[in-house]
């Protein structure tokens, strides 16, 4: 067999890659994700993007494309010797996502006007993966102090919000009657 076959290559060649994904490529094709966004920000709170996991495909259509089909090793970390690589050059464009057809993990932090992090959500799995300390770790007798009352129930409002009304589920970490009691200590100090 020769060291490698070359030609130009005609046609589309669909791409999948697994992986951190760009926020805007699954937006674009996961518009429901964007709705739950959207209702962050209209209750005047913000979000970050923080992980993105998921699979993208992208269309890479090629005419009269130099092409090279080798033996395998070298710096490929799996292949063998039997194995073979195609080598292909598309040029210098950037090949556009035509699809995220799977999207595994969607974190974000949600900021509240005190915390860049008053929580974070994977809004795919549906789940709340942190509560910021000021209301997961309240003590009876902070609410003397106005400053610590204050930060607890701007990160309170979020978590019930999130949990309660938007029914997102408590990572195993954070014990549902924790949650709870704090709820129920909330309600009492707002009467």
């Amino acid at each position: 067999m020769p060291m490698a076959l070359e030609g130009e290559a005609k046609g589309i060649l669909t791409l999948k890659f697994s992986g951190l994904l760009l926020a805007q490529d699954v937006l674009k094709y996961h518009p429901e994700i964007q709705v739950e966004l959207d209702e962050i920000v209209r209750r005047g709170w913000n979000y970050l993007f923080i992980e993105i996991r998921g699979t993208t495909a992208t269309d890479a259509p090629f005419e009269k494309v130099p092409y090279r089909v080798r033996p395998g090793g070298g710096f490929w970390r799996h292949a063998s010797p039997t194995d073979f690589v195609f080598e292909a050059y598309f040029g210098r464009r950037l090949l556009e996502v035509t699809s995220v057809p799977e999207v595994q993990e969607f974190r974000v932090n949600v900021s509240s006007k005190s915390f860049p992090r008053a929580a974070t959500v994977d809004l795919v799995k549906g789940v709340v993966t942190y509560l910021h300390d000021p209301f997961w770790r309240w003590e009876k007798g902070w609410e003397a102090d106005q400053k610590k009352l204050s930060d607890a129930k701007e990160i309170h409002e979020i978590a019930t919000w999130l949990i309660d009304v938007k029914k997102l589920k408590l990572i195993d970490a954070f014990k549902p009657e924790r949650y709870q009691e704090l709820v129920e200590n909330f309600k009492a100090l707002s009467q």
